[in-house]
């Protein structure tokens, strides 16, 4: 069969190279052109807009990209009609996947959504859209199946798949002594986006100078390169998971990474930083506690967070102190929380279990 998959964000190509996967071990005949990035492609896909073309952050991002928006959803619809193909996947990514998920069913094409839009968190209107445009819809948290099919939409709960990532790592036992790393250090993970990169590298940098004694290194993405040239502080490029199995704490952006590192067991300070406007007009709008996966799926705070004017090298500093002290309680109250997320997410598969039901869902649709 012909699949079309569309990831937004890195992330999403994460999850889409697992699920390419695991869509060629039981179609091996499949055909997959996607938007995405080089995990996907790694996997086989044939990739016709890298996902680095879609890194718009907050609502000014999009007031000042909207005639390159408009560009992209064009392209998108002549895309799937010159291909065909007999299923589109979008791959979370909400906000755009959601426009374009209208366009491909409004053009006839069978639709289904891997890690549904957070309408937990905010703008529940838009499960309306999601029963109008999405033909099968995929979860990765148990409280979202009745959230989704009680609302009339064909939804199916498929495990999380960090799990599967996270599971089948295995953290190279050379990665210290290949990379002469000083061994304790401290993760940085400054996002995946450009603009969260550039909110958290100065905050960063500052971080480190005011503190020569801890050992900091960044977990950097290789196609903003350019981005942390300016900052004295140790990068290692596309190697998040050696890093983060490694590391004694980590200061971790606010997103998907924040759920991986409770996963690797590391204690962990989240923070964030986004646009004025965006961030306010959030604080109307959303209906969540927590801003961190991991808070959010164990409703508590289990990891601190720093948000917006918090975000600074002080309270970090504050924070990661008590977590770089073995016999905390800071340290340890994380770490027995880490297990009850585990808990709570379940056993991997995720993945494979997706594919299956896509497959399924595709021959039906047929």
């Amino acid at each position: 069969m012909k699949y079309f998959i569309l990831a937004g964000e890195k992330s999403g190509d994460l999850h889409g190279s697992n699920l390419i996967r695991e869509i060629k071990q039981i179609d091996s005949q499949a055909e997959i052109k996607a938007w995405g990035g080089d995990g996907m492609q790694a996997e086989g896909a044939d990739i016709l807009i890298h996902h680095k073309e879609l890194a718009i952050m907050g609502l000014l991002g999009v007031l000042q990209n909207i005639q390159r928006l408009k560009g992209l959803f064009l392209k998108f619809g002549n895309h799937i009609e010159a291909f065909k193909p007999d299923t589109i996947i979008f791959i979370d990514y909400g906000g755009f996947n959601l426009k374009a998920a209208r366009i491909a069913k409004t053009k006839g094409f069978h639709t289904q959504f891997y890690i549904a839009p957070k309408v937990w968190a905010w703008n529940k209107g838009r499960i309306e859209d999601i029963k109008k445009w999405i033909d099968e819809l995929y979860v990765i948290f148990p409280f979202e199946l009745s959230l989704f099919s009680d609302r009339g939409i064909k939804t199916h709960y498929v495990g999380n798949p960090l799990q599967d990532a996270v599971s089948q790592f295995i953290p190279s036992k050379e990665f210290i002594d290949d990379n002469k790393l000083k061994h304790p250090f401290v993760a940085l993970l400054a996002g995946s986006r450009k603009q969260e990169i550039k909110s958290a590298l100065p905050v960063f940098a500052h971080l480190a100078a005011e503190n020569p004694e801890i050992n900091f290194v960044i977990a950097g993405i290789s196609e903003w390169r350019e981005l942390y040239d300016h900052y004295p502080i140790r990068v290692l490029y596309d190697q998040t998971y050696d890093l983060l199995s490694h590391a004694k704490a980590a200061v971790v952006t606010s997103g998907t990474a924040t759920l991986e590192t409770g996963l690797f067991k590391i204690p962990q300070v989240v923070v964030y930083k986004t646009d004025w406007l965006f961030y306010s007009l959030a604080k109307l709008l959303v209906k969540i506690k927590y801003i961190s996966l991991v808070n959010i799926i164990l409703d508590k705070l289990a990891v601190p967070e720093l948000i917006q004017v918090q975000f600074t090298s002080q309270h970090i500093q504050l924070r990661l102190n008590k977590l770089l002290d073995e016999g905390s309680k800071e340290r340890n109250d994380q770490l027995a929380d880490y297990e009850n997320l585990a808990e709570l997410i379940g056993p991997s598969g995720a993945s494979k279990k997706t594919a299956a039901l896509i497959i399924q869902a595709a021959q039906s649709a047929k």
